[in-house]
């Protein structure tokens, strides 16, 4: 401080002057530094030296009128780091870090500070470049001596040698390491699964503080795709944990297929990889050779074709109709919209094809195809109505008759597609209930029996003559001549002879009973041996007038019997059926459920054993092998020879004549005999 306050005005200097170290004039060499005083305070000649640096120290004059009047030393204490060893810092990606540099003097401050990437050519380090922008900050504005720098969100690029200058002397160098990902595995890996599941591919880094700077997922095999939502075969389906977990690079893929299958590579840092080879275990089909099946129309059929590995599924499965010209059988074609389905939802390796209400155009050869490639072809054999003849015949009835036109599949499982009769005469005219010639008077039997095609025409008119016609599918028919005629057939001679023997029969037994009856009511006292007497005579009687009747008495009932309890099998013709098959040969006849196949004529028959010879006689309850003849029927072993004899308990549908009927159906056509306890309806 140059002060003059202590001298007079009139002594005051005429000029002042204040010199640095150097010699140099004080005001020119600091300027915009410096400051003085004596124009507000007359007589200070001081002067005041602002932002003071280590170049400003030294000894400074002050110069009165050409003379020096004071000396004064300036010591300016600089920034002197306080460490300029080099240090090493260890950091993980994503952290921060604070290199250290500061004065040892918290008073002092340096000239100048720079921080600089050694290692990268002396790149400075500052928010102004690229790798560092946003991401560095420094404290010496508020704090001079504190020269740090923070670098925040740190990544592998960082990792080097930074140094801290000051004033281009001094510095100190600090290594900082980032310490980068290591791959925990980097052997290859394979691993197995099954569609439809999910796989977590590994992937990681050994130290679990550490992240890569990048990492990729890619498909080897298919020319290095990335592996990401954002690749179309794997939107949705893939996930990764890193964001969270930076040290977890694993890929997780859910809901495998067969074209997941291959090698994957997890890749860091364009540096270092695992490869890791995913096998998607096929569906491979139990059985690819060729089956037959056989089936009915009507019938459901289930096609089998299903993965051997239950718990593969194939990536697409296909069942055609092969001889159709590979026709898709599905829901969505109009041939079995409703009638097909398959159970591969809910099971996916049971890839079998349900077929309901099976038609003959089902039948033909199915393929399942898998993925394109392997396939077993099944062939569906659907067993159609054959008719059981195919010959043309002819049946005779009278008007007001019914007949019973025969028509039917051999195999009695069997239906047609279609059925159909008609009149061939009338110029093909459809034999229905729809025709009005007709309304009320037909009627079929393939609603319950679908075999059983067969015609019953009721209440017949001569108009209802000419050859009917029952066609099956278009392909199959058998022409029936009906003829109707007015004319009405004569009981044979063999069966006339015998009506004066049977009347004298029955006449002969009404008599002896009778008698019998008074004698017994006369002489009460004396029934015991008389009565007895009297019973062997009328015994005797009985079978002596019976056993000396005619041979031909016995041997000449043999036309126009009655037949209860027949087979259907039966050569049968000119009598009544009960129950028999539709598709009997039936001539001159009623016929009521007949079996089909029945040779009827002659004759009734009855619930008859199919292998029974019958011929000439009547049957009640017998065994069908018996051969019978010539004897009474009541309840008899099945192997006695039974012919010529009088009935008792017939079925009242019986065409019975020139005999005797006891208990009888009112029903029954009788002639020519003695009737007992008949229905008033009896003819």
């Amino acid at each position: 401080m140059c002060n003059m306050s202590g001298w007079r005005s009139q002594d005051r200097p005429v000029g002042v002057q204040w010199r640095t170290p150097n010699h140099e004039d004080l005001l020119q060499r600091y300027s915009g530094r410096v400051q003085t005083f004596d124009q507000s305070s007359p007589g200070n000649l001081s002067v005041l030296i602002s932002d003071l640096t280590e170049e400003d120290g030294g000894t400074y004059s002050c110069w009165i009128n050409q003379n020096q009047y004071r000396n004064f030393s300036l010591t300016v204490k600089d920034c002197k780091l306080s460490e300029t060893q080099e240090n090493i810092i260890h950091k993980y990606p994503g952290e921060f870090v604070l290199l250290p540099c500061a004065c040892s003097d918290q008073h002092t401050k340096p000239v100048s500070v720079k921080w600089e990437r050694v290692d990268s050519g002396g790149t400075e380090v500052s928010n102004e470049m690229e790798l560092y922008k946003g991401r560095v900050q420094m404290f010496n504005k508020n704090l001079p001596a504190n020269l740090s720098l923070l670098i925040s969100n740190l990544t592998e690029q960082h990792q080097g040698t930074y140094r801290c200058s000051i004033n281009n002397k001094q510095s100190i160098d600090i290594r900082l390491n980032i310490q980068d990902c290591k791959l925990s595995e980097t052997q290859e890996k394979d691993i197995h699964k099954y569609p439809g599941e999910s796989v977590l591919l590994p992937c990681s880094c050994s130290d679990q503080h550490t992240k890569p700077v990048s990492v990729k997922w890619e498909r080897v095999d298919s020319g290095g795709t990335e592996v990401s939502n954002e690749t179309p075969r794997y939107t949705g389906r893939v996930q990764m944990f890193n964001k969270n977990l930076p040290a977890n690079l694993s890929l997780l893929i859910s809901n495998l297929t067969e074209q997941d299958q291959g090698t994957y590579r997890c890749l860091i840092n364009n540096k270092q990889s695992i490869n890791i080879r995913l096998k998607i275990r096929d569906c491979k089909l139990s059985e690819t050779q060729e089956k037959v099946i056989h089936k009915y129309p009507g019938e459901s059929v289930l096609l089998s074709c299903s993965c051997s590995d239950q718990r593969t599924t194939p990536v697409s499965v296909k069942w055609e109709h092969v001889d159709s010209g590979g026709t898709e059988v599905s829901d969505k074609m109009a041939n079995y919209t409703g009638r097909v389905q398959m159970f591969n939802k809910n099971l996916p390796a049971n890839l079998s094809l349900l077929i309901s209400n099976l038609t003959e155009q089902d039948q033909g050869t199915y393929r399942c195809s898998i993925n394109n490639k392997q396939s077993i072809d099944i062939r569906l054999n659907i067993k159609g109505c054959t008719l059981s003849e195919t010959k043309d015949k002819l049946i005779s009835r009278s008007p007001g008759d019914s007949v019973l036109l025969p028509c039917s599949c051999i195999d009695q499982q069997t239906k047609p597609r279609n059925v159909k009769w008609e009149h061939v005469g009338s110029g093909g005219t459809e034999v229905s209930n729809e025709t009005p010639r007709y309304t009320g008077r037909v009627q079929m039997f393939n609603k319950n029996l679908p075999a059983n095609l067969s015609l019953l025409i009721s209440n017949l008119t001569e108009q209802d003559q000419g050859t009917y016609r029952c066609s099956i599918n278009n392909k199959q028919s058998i022409n029936i001549k009906l003829s109707i005629t007015a004319e009405k057939r004569e009981i044979s001679d063999s069966s006339g002879s015998l009506i004066p023997w049977i009347v004298c029969v029955a006449l002969l037994f009404i008599v002896i009973g009778q008698s019998a009856l008074i004698y017994k009511l006369l002489h009460n006292r004396t029934q015991g041996s008389a009565s007895t007497n009297t019973e062997r005579g009328t015994q005797n009687i009985a079978d002596d007038d019976y056993e000396n009747n005619p041979s031909g008495a016995r041997n000449k009932i043999s036309m126009a019997a009655i037949y209860q309890s027949l087979d259907p099998n039966t050569n049968q013709s000119d009598s009544v059926y009960q129950s028999l098959n539709p598709n009997t040969s039936q001539s001159d006849s009623v016929y009521q459920s007949l079996n089909p196949n029945t040779s009827q004529s002659d004759s009734v028959y009855q619930s008859l054993n199919p292998n029974t010879n019958q011929s000439d006689s009547v049957y009640q309850s017998l065994n069908p092998n018996t051969s019978q003849s010539d004897s009474v029927y009541q309840s008899l072993n099945p192997n006695t020879s039974q012919s010529d004899s009088v009935y008792q308990s017939l079925n009242p549908n019986t065409n019975q004549s020139d005999s005797v009927y006891q208990s009888l159906n009112p029903n029954t056509s009788q002639s020519d005999s003695v009737y007992q306890s008949l229905n008033p309806n009896t003819n």
